[in-house]
């Protein structure tokens, strides 16, 4: 048995969350892939791997998965995984500012250890100077 007749039969669902995890379109706000998984729209996600210019392989998984389930699972699946890792980029500045707080200045008597504040960039300031308008 070949290996693509194995995965296609067997594991369609993941190989193909899989193959959409490593497409660059997925990552991006306009993509077809992104608003499909947060809109957990299966049904624009087939039409995307249909679609797309990749090779045999997964044209071969995509119709193997007829059910309009599958698809909405797929797309489900991806959007738990963009979740997590919207979580995950918040958290990114909370464990920076605890890795800087370790850091200890002290004080001008030299006994008491200050914490290092995070610095939060204000999108409205002016870009050379730093200062609000």
């Amino acid at each position: 048995m070949q290996i693509s007749t194995w995965v296609t039969e067997q594991y369609a669902e993941t190989y193909l969350l899989t193959w959409l995890l490593s497409q660059w379109e997925l990552w991006w706000c306009e993509g077809e892939v992104y608003q499909a998984t947060l809109l957990t729209d299966g049904d624009r996600l087939q039409a995307f791997v249909q679609n797309s210019e990749g090779d045999e392989l997964i044209k071969q998984v995509a119709q193997n998965l007829t059910e309009k389930a599958s698809w909405d699972r797929i797309a489900t699946s991806l959007n738990r995984i963009f979740q997590i890792y919207r979580q995950e980029l918040i958290h990114l500045p909370v464990l920076r500012y605890q890795q800087e707080s370790k850091v200890e200045k002290h004080s001008k008597n030299g006994k008491t250890p200050a914490l290092l504040q995070p610095e939060f960039i204000n999108p409205y300031a002016d870009s050379v100077t730093g200062l609000n308008d």
